[in-house]
């Protein structure tokens, strides 16, 4: 790897500094904060909130392909693997072969219906918490700024 002359002397500290502006620091600090809350609160279930947004999704889309799964998600697809490997430890979910030998097909079980129907109230009160803290106005502009970036830059 060649390595490139950098004029260090136009290294600003100031220019450097505004890296407490940068979106993608900002969102994933927001982000480690907020799912411990939400690990935290699924925590007697078993469960991390990353868990549970999981199976809620196979919940509404099942049986659902690994493939459209990942998509809807907005996740890489061993990404999810790795995530779904547990749940079908604990028996919450079933993946089996589709029709393409290629296909997996992921439906959730009904231990995964319970112990999504037992954490629900805990999203709702953690979820709760979260938008009395924002504030409903700044928690529903949040949301609505973010699906749109997302849907503005998915479509790049």
């Amino acid at each position: 790897m060649m390595k490139k002359n950098v004029n260090v002397s136009e290294l600003s500290r100031h220019e450097v500094s505004r890296c407490t502006e940068c979106t993608a620091f900002n969102l994933k600090k927001a982000t480690r904060i907020v799912q411990n809350l939400f690990d935290e609160a699924f925590k007697p279930m078993g469960l991390e909130g990353t868990q549970y947004t999981v199976l809620g999704h196979i919940f509404v889309h099942g049986p659902i392909s690994l493939t459209k799964l990942a998509d809807l998600m907005h996740v890489d697809r061993t990404t999810l693997a790795r995530n779904l490997a547990p749940l079908e430890k604990k028996e919450f979910i079933e993946i089996k072969q589709g029709s393409d030998r290629r296909a997996k097909i992921i439906n959730i079980t009904s231990g995964g219906k319970e112990v999504l129907s037992d954490a629900l109230p805990l999203w709702k009160k953690t979820q709760e918490e979260i938008k009395t803290a924002l504030g409903l106005e700044n928690w529903s502009s949040m949301i609505s700024n973010l699906t749109g970036l997302t849907e503005k830059l998915n479509q790049k």
